[in-house]
């Protein structure tokens, strides 16, 4: 579902409660990606520019949230995803995440706002500092700051594909916020690429979903050539 505001913090808090003691796995069935980026095309965009599509980015649990002009729970923009790549929560800097992260506010699901550095060390008993909440965040934890994060800073912003704040936009915040691999300069493009040359397919179907409009496309017009081509010689 879309929420605006702070909807979709609920639901995302809801959805992870029922959740809870359910195996945290990859489950293309039940459409959980753990610690990924997942990819859909957009109808006709990606018939004819099949590199163009839409973007969502998972939490530690395999919850896609994805942003459209609202942010998105578990409910991928454009159908559900055809294409994913699965990253390692290892490659976040720690430092450098818990420094940006203790700079923003996320709410908790129930109306209230507190600091991203306090949500682990209150949750672990630990002193409100940045120092401890370094010590006590976890890999699935500092994901889910970061990802949680990018949605409250999207959350109200409007949407503009081509040279505003897109789907690619979110996930890329979320990358440059926990500096995935030590990198802070993710963007649109970069992701775009690295889904195209990189990101695997869900299932055959998948892969006729991704493909299939390209490859009509591309027919009708080598047809439409080859029929150009042989007028002139019938007329001569």
């Amino acid at each position: 579902m879309w929420g605006g505001g702070g909807n979709w913090q609920r639901e995302h808090k809801t959805l992870a409660f029922q959740e809870r003691n359910d195996p945290v796995k990859l489950d293309t069935h039940r459409h959980r990606y753990p610690y990924a980026i997942v990819w859909t095309p957009i109808p006709p965009i990606t018939w004819f520019l099949p590199f163009v599509g839409h973007m969502g980015v998972c939490d530690s649990r395999g919850v896609i949230l994805d942003f459209t002009g609202a942010i998105g729970v578990d409910d991928l923009a454009f159908g559900r995803p055809t294409r994913y790549i699965v990253l390692c929560p290892k490659y976040i800097r720690r430092k450098e995440a818990v420094s940006m992260l203790s700079l923003d506010r996320v709410g908790d699901g129930s109306g209230n706002e507190m600091p991203m550095d306090r949500r682990g060390s209150e949750e672990a008993g630990e002193p409100d500092d940045c120092d401890a909440a370094q010590d006590v965040m976890e890999d699935a934890e500092a994901w889910d700051l970061a990802v949680l994060t990018a949605s409250k800073m999207f959350e109200n912003r409007l949407h503009c594909m081509i040279c505003g704040n897109d789907c690619h936009s979110h996930v890329a915040v979320a990358l440059n916020l926990m500096h995935y691999r030590g990198f802070c300069w993710w963007n649109k493009v970069i992701l775009a690429a690295w889904v195209f040359f990189c990101g695997k397919h869900r299932s055959w179907v998948a892969v006729c979903q991704t493909w299939a409009g390209f490859v009509v496309v591309c027919c009708l017009y080598l047809i439409s050539r080859l029929v150009a081509g042989a007028e002139p010689s019938e007329l001569g």
